[in-house]
């Protein structure tokens, strides 16, 4: 057997001591990994209701659209009235008679009381928005950013039955006594006013978070090149996020679209088509509203409304859909 000398042993120790040593904390890591996680079957049960309270969504959403359809389709099908009748009748009466002759009843006067009514609130609630939404997010100080988006998000929140009442109590005297809208100041312009403050907050909070989405370069560029503030926002920053703000625009539509009880109260009823937003009126909410408590199961008023309700959904449905494309646009567009 070949005997080991004092070099050899010499070499090898000093071998062993330039290979590297795992240090404490590699070691404490590779522990860590090799160990189950603490916690992983309540991140997985996390996960799963997370996971199913947006399939529960989106089944209560074809829910929704499939009790819609078969209960308004009941109206053709089942009642056989008239389709062509149901589009273009310019009253939308709601009687509860079971005979098709003697029904009068058609979509188009409510829908374009609702158009009105949109029209009226896209009209002021969308410069008002966009305008409070550019000074928060590019000129107030972040105190009054705060105040003011805190007052905005308390707005949200307010139940639209009392913005019916404030314009009730407050609006409708004042236009009945310098204009005479409507009837008695109850109008299409009156609803409009008001369904204006009731959307203004979600724009302010959808433009606002689109103009802070808008990368910092932006602006300090603007800057180098010599612009000043109001420059910077009209030339640079509300361009870079016409996407969002056009969105935030869509959303409120949709908002107005959907408003029931201040519209209830403040249009006035007029079931019958009206040539201007001054004059009284009643949207596809508000004769759903007004109609369907007396709407018998045997008459033809209960599934003529599940229809009007369906019209309603498709068009809220699809300009929210519209709205979140446009989004999702911009948030690709400044994605890092």
């Amino acid at each position: 057997m070949p005997r080991h000398d004092g070099r050899t042993a010499q070499i090898g120790d000093t071998l062993s001591a330039a290979q590297p040593r795992p240090q404490p904390a590699a070691r404490s890591l590779a522990a860590a990994i090799r160990q189950p996680r603490r916690g992983g079957a309540l991140e997985r049960a996390v996960e799963m209701v997370i996971y199913g309270t947006g399939v529960l969504t989106l089944v209560l959403l074809i829910g929704i659209l499939v009790l819609l359809a078969q209960q308004g389709l009941r109206l053709f099908l089942e009642f056989d009235y008239s389709f062509w009748r149901f589009l273009t009748y310019p009253n939308a009466i709601t009687d509860n008679t079971s005979h098709p002759e003697d029904f009068r009843f058609g979509i188009i006067a409510p829908l374009i009381a609702t158009l009105w009514v949109t029209l009226v609130t896209l009209v002021l609630a969308v410069p008002l928005g966009l305008a409070t939404a550019v000074y928060i997010s590019e000129i107030a100080p972040p105190g009054v950013r705060l105040y003011i988006k805190s007052a905005a998000e308390l707005l949200a929140g307010v139940p639209t039955i009392l913005f019916g009442f404030v314009g009730l109590f407050l609006l409708v005297p004042f236009v009945r006594d310098q204009f005479g809208w409507g009837a008695g100041g109850m109008s299409g312009m009156t609803a409009g006013i008001v369904v204006a403050f009731i959307a203004v907050p979600l724009i302010i909070s959808i433009a606002d978070d689109a103009l802070q989405a808008v990368p910092v370069d932006f602006r300090e560029n603007a800057y180098a090149l010599g612009c000043n503030k109001l420059q910077a926002i009209w030339f640079v920053i509300m361009p870079a996020a016409i996407s969002g703000l056009a969105a935030a625009a869509m959303l409120g539509m949709a908002r107005a679209v959907g408003e029931t009880m201040a519209v209830l109260i403040l249009a006035g009823g007029n079931s019958s088509i009206t040539d201007s937003p001054f004059d009284s009126m009643r949207t596809m909410t508000a004769t759903i509203a007004s109609g369907f408590g007396n709407a018998s199961a045997y008459s033809l008023l209960r599934p003529a409304l599940f229809m009007t309700g369906l019209v309603l959904f498709a068009i809220t449905f699809f300009t929210t859909v519209i709205a979140d494309a446009v989004l999702e646009k911009q948030r690709k567009r400044f994605s890092r």
